[in-house]
């Protein structure tokens, strides 16, 4: 049995954790995948939204496999191993479509990493997170990372000091997550959020995402803002832009060509 379930429809790419009995931890096999999937999505038209999720409802992720710490390898092979996150988060950042992340259950150390790398992130109403790496010993040293992204540096220290774990409402609060949903209607309400991701504009979003992506990481507002400006007049020159022009005057759904 593989340990990452990998299922294409409708323009959605899942790429879900199945290692349930190991509480989904990231092991190399599964970052390897999670890595090769993304990439795969990248270069495939047909993919219009990713989807990383995980099995079973109890856990969405508890971070890093501590065993691996313990096999029979290297330190600069360990090292390379953790390395796989870090080219993990890029991929879903250069990824030009949405990448989604549909938590569950526990949320721990790693798991933050990952969802954090992933443009949004649905959670479950009774959804814990919390990063509890300095109770043995660690420190969230890449998620650290990420958290200064997200959310701000006080909230962001609190948690990673202390270590104790808080509710989905508080994760929306900080900005670590994007929508929260009721358990009882979860699977409904994530599917029809991917549902119309995947049938959205996908030129407007893919350069959108790109976009949005160089804003963070440009410095002063005039340079962003330029930069801003020159995207959106390269996306007025799409056959999108004038197909959804015209459905919106002539009342009617846009057929997107992907043009």
């Amino acid at each position: 049995m593989t340990d990452l379930l990998t299922e294409r429809s409708d323009g959605v790419l899942r790429l879900t954790i199945n290692r349930e009995d190991k509480r989904n931890a990231l092991s190399a096999e599964v970052m390897r995948g999670l890595l090769d999937g993304v990439r795969a999505a990248s270069a495939d038209d047909e993919v219009r939204v990713v989807v990383v999720g995980s099995a079973g409802e109890k856990i969405f992720c508890a971070g890093a496999d501590l065993a691996v710490m313990s096999e029979d390898s290297t330190g600069l092979e360990q090292h390379e191993g953790r390395g796989l996150l870090a080219k993990l988060v890029v991929a879903m950042r250069e990824c030009p479509v949405p990448v989604v992340a549909r938590v569950q259950g526990l949320c721990l150390a790693g798991g933050i990493g990952l969802a954090s790398g992933c443009d949004v992130v649905l959670a479950q109403q009774s959804v814990e997170f919390g990063m509890p790496e300095v109770d043995r010993g660690l420190w969230p040293f890449m998620v650290s990372a990420l958290l200064a992204r997200h959310i701000s540096p006080k909230h962001a220290m609190d948690r990673m000091l202390i270590g104790d774990r808080f509710d989905a409402n508080t994760a929306y609060q900080m900005g670590l997550v994007s929508r929260v949903f009721p358990d009882d209607s979860f699977d409904a309400d994530v599917d029809a959020y991917v549902g119309k991701l995947a049938s959205s504009a996908p030129v407007a979003i893919r350069l959108g995402k790109a976009a949005w992506t160089a804003a963070m990481e440009t410095g002063p507002l005039p340079v962003a803002l330029e930069a801003m400006q020159a995207q959106l007049s390269l996306l007025t020159t799409t056959k999108d832009v004038t197909e959804g022009i015209s459905a919106f005057f002539e009342k009617r759904p846009p057929k997107w060509s992907g043009r």
